[in-house]
């Protein structure tokens, strides 16, 4: 859910924008802390607007009705920071009411989350005015084209490493986001399992009926049950619905040509 086009409203634009020189302005953390407490209905009213993007999902979890009801989340934080051990950094105040900086959240991900922010070792935070794209941040972020490939899951519902990590560091990444976004939360573990156990079935309908129908053109009905089943494929790993990147794991997980037009 990459954000690239801002909200197609000019007055939240324009407070957004006020907000921000205000908190410039502030003398003091706790008067920056004040001014952002009082006017967290800001970005409150883009939940609709983010969730659009998200099809309706949580853009961490990818669930739609087992992750809690939604929160708007900074994804760094906005008042305070933590680093991977407790240690608590100034927030990225200046992105308190920047829409780039929201992302749409299950509150069981949002908790666990807290402010929690690590960056690599050896590599400094983002200030002030500087360029986001210098910081090397732990965390996975949804709306990053490239973070959530790294993100697989297995047939026991689990959420792993997936084969595009490249190295230590990705696959570090991958771990700590499963623990701090709260990935391996059982519910969400069952259903996850659930999507795998019929995709899995449905591919296995699909290669059983394509034999078939290869081996004997007259066939017509198996020919038909191909087609059934590839529809129901191409549902499961369509974006719009619910945990399709779980299907879409076990689709690849299968390593098998005759899936690649599904992917």
């Amino acid at each position: 859910m990459e954000l690239v086009t801002p909200p197609n409203d000019a007055a939240w634009m324009k407070k957004s924008a006020d907000l921000l020189e205000d908190l410039k302005a502030a003398t003091s953390a706790e008067e920056r802390a004040k001014i952002i407490d009082a006017n967290s209905s800001v970005w409150g009213s883009l939940k609709t607007w983010l969730l659009a993007a998200s099809h309706g999902k949580c853009w961490f979890s990818e669930a739609k009705d087992c992750f809690s009801h939604w929160d708007v989340e900074h994804f760094r934080p906005k008042t305070s920071a933590k680093d991977r051990d407790g240690t608590i950094v100034e927030g990225y105040w200046w992105l308190a009411f920047d829409w780039t900086n929201f992302r749409i959240c299950g509150n069981v991900g949002n908790r666990k989350k807290g402010t929690f922010f690590p960056v690599r070792p050896g590599t400094n935070r983002v200030k002030l005015g500087g360029d986001q794209r210098q910081e090397e941040y732990l965390l996975l972020d949804p709306s990053d084209p490239e973070d959530p490939s790294l993100l697989f899951f297995n047939m026991a519902g689990e959420a792993i490493p997936g084969p595009f990590v490249r190295d230590d560091w990705e696959r570090l990444r991958v771990t700590y986001s499963v623990e701090r976004y709260k990935l391996d939360y059982e519910p969400l573990v069952q259903k996850r399992k659930a999507i795998w156990f019929e995709c899995n079935n449905t591919i296995n309908e699909y290669l059983r009926e394509l034999d078939e129908y290869t081996q004997d053109k007259t066939k017509i009905i198996a020919r038909h049950q191909v087609k059934e089943a590839a529809k129901r494929l191409r549902r499961m790993v369509d974006v719009r619905e619910e945990l399709s990147s779980v299907a879409r794991a076990c689709i690849i997980s299968r390593s098998d040509m005759r899936l690649a037009g599904f992917l």
